[in-house]
Formats: C-alpha cells, structure tokens, sequence
C-alpha cells in the first residue's frame, strides 16, 4: 500500500496510509466520498473497473469491492451490471444518512446529495466545561471551552439539533459568525485541527417540546440522539458532541462482517 496524490486526470486516486489503525477499505471510502463531496468526481462520472482500482490503489481487488459497496448503499455510487460504477447525480440521491464506518460532517452528507447545507446558531458560548465535557476533552475544570448549539437544515428543512463543545485553547478565537452555514469540520481543518477517528453512541429517544418545535415535527416523534466523541491525527480530543437527528429524514449506516474463527 502506498501514499497516491490525487491528479485531475485521475481523480478516483486518494491517498491511504499504510501506518493508520483504519481499515483500508474504510480509507479508500472516505478518499472517494472526499472526492465526490467536492466536486473532483462529478454525478454520473464512471469509475475505472475493480481490476483496475485495485492496481492503482495498490490495494486488494476484495478491499475496493467492499469500499464501493459501501459508498453504494449511501447512495453516492449506482453500480450497473455489465456497465460499471458511477457516481450517483445529486437529484438522485437519497435523503442524507450517515456511515458509522465513516468519518464525516453533516454538511459533507447532505452536499454530497446535491443538498444545501446550512446551520443557524441557536447558542454560542465561551465558558468552562461541566464535568462530562472536561472529562471527555481532557481538560481542567478551570479551562475555557466554546459550547455551539446549532440547529443544521438541508435546503432550509430543518433535520438536526447539534451542540458541539470545543477546547479553546487548542482551537483559538471563534465567534458565532464562523460557524453560521458552516462546516464545523471545515473550520477545524483550517487550524490545522481536523477529526480523523471519533468514537459514537447513539440511542432512540422521542421529540421533547423544544425538539419537536425547532424540527418541525410532533411531540413524541422517534429520533436519533448520538453522542460522539473526536480526536485529531495527534490523539488529542477536540470535539465532544450531541446531536439529535430526525428519525423520519435521516438515517444511518452500518457495515457488518462475520467474525474470522482460526
């Protein structure tokens, strides 16, 4: 396995690291997903056979199957038989849903599906943590933290209550401003800060009165609440994160494998 910079003419190369506790198939998903999220492999754009991915991946042909057909169940790749693999036009891709094997913002889910992204900050503070955050950050009792509650929409339809704690120390001068219609992802990557592995719990629960109003839905309506946990390539924590997503407009993800027996 080896480290590959993308080139405009292939833009399906991504890099991989052969040193990461990620699996390959795992990297090579997200490289593509990257890709697709930002424009360099474009709706209905094909991709070269599994043969030859593998090749130029210098990777297992086994590795590249299981990547696509991950990215496939997304919705971000439509595999043809007798035609290939292609990247999945924006109007036809589905509702935004989320890989758990996969690493990603909410605003990179719902781009990737030809959705427009947008977050309105409902709370932003600059203050120390409670013991829950200061636990999971590593962080003192007496150290400042931002605390940004945001309620995050596609095309302006509201789908997700998010509240994202950050240290600040580590992560410098943010205001509310900076994370308006912003990829919280984005901005952490800009200071050099971006989440490469991240640990998630999610349970059911149903719509309080404040989540119900906020997402237009009902009160008691079944939704998705997460709690995660990120950390940069360094293994510093720099994201302790809630999120209560609608269970009616957002789903998630999960690839299972069998346990090898010796």
């Amino acid at each position: 396995m080896s480290l590959n910079a993308p080139s405009p003419a292939a833009p399906w190369l991504v890099p991989l690291d052969p040193h990461s506790a990620t699996p390959v198939y795992l990297q090579v998903a997200q490289g593509l997903r990257e890709r697709i999220e930002n424009g360099d492999l474009t709706g209905g754009s094909a991709l070269p056979a599994e043969r030859d991915l593998a090749s130029h991946l210098h990777v297992s042909r086994v590795t590249v199957r299981q990547a696509l057909a991950l990215l496939a169940e997304q919705g971000l790749l439509s595999r043809k038989h007798g035609s290939g693999t292609f990247v999945t036009p924006p109007q036809a891709a589905e509702l935004p849903s989320h890989s758990l094997g996969l690493l990603s913002s909410f605003s990179g889910d719902v781009t990737s599906r030809g959705q427009r992204p947008g977050a309105q900050v409902l709370a932003f503070e600059h203050t120390r943590p409670i013991a829950q955050e200061a636990m999971s950050l590593g962080l003192s009792p007496t150290e400042l933290v931002y605390r940004i509650r945001r309620l995050r929409t596609a095309d302006d339809e509201p789908l997700a209550l998010e509240q994202s704690t950050l240290p600040a120390l580590l992560v410098g001068s943010v205001t509310a401003r900076d994370v308006t219609d912003a990829s919280l992802y984005a901005l952490l990557g800009r200071h050099g800060l971006q989440p490469v592995r991240a640990i998630r719990h999610l349970r059911a629960v149903n719509a309080d009165t404040e989540a119900a109003g906020l997402l237009n839905v009902s009160v008691g309506t079944a939704m998705l609440s997460t709690e995660r946990l990120s950390w940069t390539s360094h293994n510093r924590p720099i994201e302790f994160a809630r999120a209560l997503y609608r269970g009616d407009r957002y789903d998630f993800v999960m690839e299972l494998q069998a346990q090898e027996h010796a």
